[in-house]
């Protein structure tokens, strides 16, 4: 029989390689976070504030990630912080894949918060953890209409410059399905039945089909005879648990 302290290593293993998958996907956006800042520091040259329409210079960078082979990326963007801007208090800049070869699309939000429609990205975690606790964040899982009714992660960065602080965050959504082949590996390493679960509990990969995506197994996360390892990411409250 193995014994549990080489069980736990082994757990521990499989939570350092889903850490750094995450790492891996948070790199992606290094990019688009610079060209963000780079907005800002081209307004300050000049004695001033960026306005909304600076900020289409984005879509390139935004573009390489979508058109990548083997992209997964779904969509990704930025939103700014409150009063970043001159001639904007909320601005989104987003773009996402058209279905069966559409090509890319422009997300077109309600962002003014008298419209019936009005989306309030300020108070949804993947803005909001980012602007507050200073890091990166991985959100969700959630459905996201755009993407087909299918589970999504919102991946986060936030952005600050000097002389301005805090200026926004830098984002995208990533579908699970397009993450399995990062996050199963490592857990089909591990000896009999693993999965990885989010903070609420929520299965995010598993190697057993009883464990679907997306299904909470809340019951995984406190019981104390199932083997479980934290994945050791700033980002993510997820963690490897051995059934």
């Amino acid at each position: 029989m193995t014994s549990t302290s080489t069980l736990s290593a082994t757990t521990g293993d499989c939570a350092r390689q889903v850490a750094a998958a995450v790492d891996s996907v948070l790199a992606d956006l290094d990019g688009l976070r610079a060209a963000l800042a780079a907005c800002w520091a081209r307004a300050a040259a000049a004695g001033r504030r960026p306005a909304a329409a600076e900020l289409a210079v984005l879509h390139g960078t935004v573009s390489g990630l979508l058109a990548r082979p083997g992209s997964r990326w779904f969509g990704c963007g930025a939103a700014v912080a409150p009063g970043a801007l001159v001639d904007a208090d909320l601005h989104v800049e987003w773009w996402y894949r058209g279905g069966r070869g559409a090509g890319e699309r422009r997300l077109r939000l309600a962002l003014d918060p008298s419209d019936a429609e009005f989306y309030d990205y300020r108070a949804l975690p993947w803005f909001a953890r980012p602007r507050d606790e200073g890091r990166a964040v991985v959100a969700g899982p959630q459905v996201d209409l755009l993407c087909a009714d299918r589970y999504v992660l919102c991946v986060a960065r936030p952005v600050a410059v000097p002389g301005a602080g805090f200026v926004g965050v830098v984002a995208g959504d990533v579908p699970l399905a397009a993450l399995e082949r990062l996050l199963v590996p490592p857990l089909r390493a591990l000896p009999g039945e693993a999965a990885l679960l989010d903070g609420e509990g929520r299965v995010l990969a598993a190697t057993t089909p009883a464990l679907p995506v997306g299904a909470l197994a809340r019951v995984l996360s406190g019981d104390p005879a199932v083997e479980r390892a934290a994945v050791p990411s700033g980002a993510v409250d997820w963690a490897v648990v051995r059934l």
